[in-house]
């Protein structure tokens, strides 16, 4: 039994690290390509551009809340069932191949184009030139997020800023009605979210 949960777990990990470098991969394609494209195309002012890639990483912020809180956590919705079996497959040795945030590569692209179409026509009818900043700054939000995701699962490490993410993130797993934003919870504070407290340790971890 022991060496076949190992055998597994190995399985699981490769196939975890395997989904989270090609969701990485068309995260780059499907984000850095088209805003480099854009700088070219736009008419491009550094300061300009910061604002946007400081929109997008609000953006990607706001919506992994809500795609988190209103998607994933919602009864009987398709979008869910790979989040579930997330959420129930954690301390298992399947974990890591259900530790990543993108369902597949093709559903990152899309996430991308629903909202870069979104963001260029409204970036070309206002003539605010920001859809480079945006698609930079999706796509550095999104990479990591994943990471961050990944190494909390994993217990793997991360820099001393980010430490209370791995606690912070497990209450959910506690908690699946609270603490949507994985490392940086801002729209839990606005949402009022975040407010409920759960211990975790990995020894004795309530996990859901």
């Amino acid at each position: 039994m022991a060496q076949t949960a190992n055998k597994v777990g190995r399985l699981a990990y490769f196939n975890g690290r395997r989904k989270k470098r090609n969701n990485a991969v068309v995260a780059l394609f499907s984000g850095a390509v088209p805003g480099t494209f854009l700088a070219f195309y736009f008419p491009f002012k550094w300061h300009v551009w910061l604002v946007g890639l400081l929109i997008g990483l609000v953006w990607g912020n706001a919506f992994e809340y809500a795609y988190h809180r209103w998607l994933l956590h919602r009864p009987h919705c398709p979008l869910a069932n790979g989040h579930r079996q997330h959420h129930a497959n954690v301390g298992t040795p399947e974990e890591p191949e259900h530790v990543s945030l993108g369902k597949s590569p093709p559903h990152i692209a899309l996430l991308f184009l629903s909202n870069g179409i979104v963001v260029i026509a409204v970036d070309s009818l206002l003539h605010l030139w920001v859809s480079s900043g945006i698609f930079i700054g999706w796509t550095i939000y999104l990479i990591v997020a994943e990471e961050i995701h990944w190494r909390i699962h994993m217990q793997g490490w991360l820099p001393p800023g980010l430490r209370f993410a791995r606690a912070y993130h497990m209450a959910h797993h506690d908690i699946p009605d609270s603490r949507y934003n994985v490392f940086l919870p801002l729209f839990d504070f606005f949402f009022g979210s975040s407010d409920r407290t759960q211990s975790y340790t990995p020894e004795n971890p309530l996990r859901h």
